[in-house]
């Protein structure tokens, strides 16, 4: 069965192979996908429909493609008998380097190659159920050589690769070579392009799945185009929208409905979804949750606030600081496996997905003290608060937002901001 991109980084569970699938047809792909959606308690709608379909076509034609290279790869005493010719000789066995993503890295276009299944990527609003689909689609193809991942953990994961096989001529090949392994079906969720150095290693990392045979399918928000929105920086990823819109199918998933917003009553709650949206009007620093106001009554703000564990507001004498990677990170308190943060110290400062996707493996529940409107604070702020929400969904760590705002002026005020849409739609599985 595939894995995902390392134990413990990514929380996508390793689903069993459906018996539906073991022919592999298109039909039998596309039932197994309605099948998921039925344990889940929801069908799927035209849209979801479309896209499960041309998923399920893929996934027939990888079964098909991945059963010949097993062919082709399986023993030949023949061959293996045929004296190597004169002057030729083996390339690993003679050390030979491979330039940096240069033509020497990159494979003959074999007949093999060319029969490659074509990627896909599939955009469309937040809540549409695209990240739904695509898990879906891995537990329907029965085939071992696959990996899902998410954007955050995956390019934190690259990055620190990239270090550890400096000095290599071939630094990027053989990170990604470490990451994904023998997968020739690599499944990217929330592809999304906002920094001009990821621009510039997405780029890299689509040629390098396009010369090494690896189908790529893609769940995204933006359109190719919209990728890397930036006018200042949208042309350094323009060689990567051109491999997306030439070689992968580009699909739209349409409709309206935000399914995290529609069915937020009905939704299983655990993780993320146990978590809650708390309006606890400013107050200072050194006042607590359920402290006495200034006419004897103790504020209970939100019925949220009695969900929360311990939602007690930590006095000033549990502050602490959190060491990774050399720096330290002051924090309000934590509380074993509890972690209590302002907002300023988690998103004023200069913290990235990094740190919260190790915090996300170190506590099991966050409180996110002190969060204003996101007009009031920079770009970086908003963008990290945006990342942090990602990765609190994605690993479903139950979160609680303790907020100057209620949840109806938040989402409002940060309407037409970076990514926004995506923050909100998930935001809407929190209780309030």
């Amino acid at each position: 069965m595939g894995s995902t991109l390392r134990d413990g980084l990514l929380p996508i569970s390793k689903r069993g192979t459906h018996p539906e699938t073991v022919g592999a047809s298109v039909g039998e792909v596309f039932a197994a996908i309605a099948a998921s959606a039925t344990a889940a308690g929801f069908a799927l709608d035209d849209g979801q429909r479309m896209v499960a379909r041309r998923l399920a076509g893929l996934g027939a034609q990888i079964v098909e493609h991945e059963a010949l290279a097993a062919e082709d790869a399986a023993p030949n005493p023949a061959a293996d008998a045929a004296p190597v010719a004169a002057g030729v000789s083996d390339p690993d066995a003679a050390g030979v380097s491979e330039p940096e993503v240069a033509e020497a890295d990159r494979p003959d276009a074999s007949a093999a190659h060319a029969t490659v299944p074509r990627g896909l990527y599939l955009w469309g609003p937040a809540g549409r159920g695209k990240s739904w689909l695509l898990d879906a689609f891995y537990g329907a193809v029965p085939v071992d050589r696959k990996l899902r991942v998410h954007f955050h953990s995956f390019f934190n994961e690259l990055h620190s690769r990239i270090f550890a096989n400096r000095g290599s001529e071939t630094v990027f090949a053989n990170a990604v070579r470490e990451l994904i392994g023998d997968a020739k079906l690599l499944l990217f969720d929330e592809f999304h392009v906002h920094d001009p150095g990821h621009a510039t290693l997405l780029t890299a990392l689509l040629r390098y799945a396009l010369d090494h045979g690896i189908t790529v399918v893609a769940t995204s928000n933006y359109r190719p185009q919209g990728l890397l929105p930036s006018p200042v920086y949208h042309h350094i990823f323009e060689p990567g929208i051109e491999l997306i819109e030439c070689e992968l199918d580009v699909v739209e998933l349409p409709g309206e409905v935000d399914y995290r917003r529609s069915r937020a009553d009905a939704v299983e709650r655990r993780g993320f979804a146990t978590g809650s949206w708390v309006h606890v009007p400013s107050f200072p620093s050194t006042q607590v949750d359920g402290a006495d106001d200034a006419d004897g009554t103790v504020e209970q703000s939100s019925p949220a606030a009695g969900r929360a564990p311990d939602a007690t507001r930590p006095a000033p004498a549990e502050a602490t600081s959190l060491e990774l990677g050399g720096r330290t990170f002051e924090v309000t308190a934590v509380r074993g496996r509890e972690l209590w943060a302002t907002f300023a110290e988690l998103f004023v400062v200069q913290t990235s997905s990094l740190e919260f996707l190790q915090w996300a493996r170190d506590f099991d529940t966050w409180h996110i003290l002190d969060v204003p409107l996101l007009a009031s604070v920079g770009r970086d702020p908003q963008q990290r608060f945006v990342n942090a929400v990602d990765v609190l969904v994605d690993y479903d760590i139950e979160a609680h937002f303790h907020a100057d705002a209620s949840f109806d002026e938040f989402v409002a005020a940060a309407a037409g901001r970076a990514d926004a849409f995506r923050m909100v739609s998930r935001l809407h599985l929190l209780q309030r």
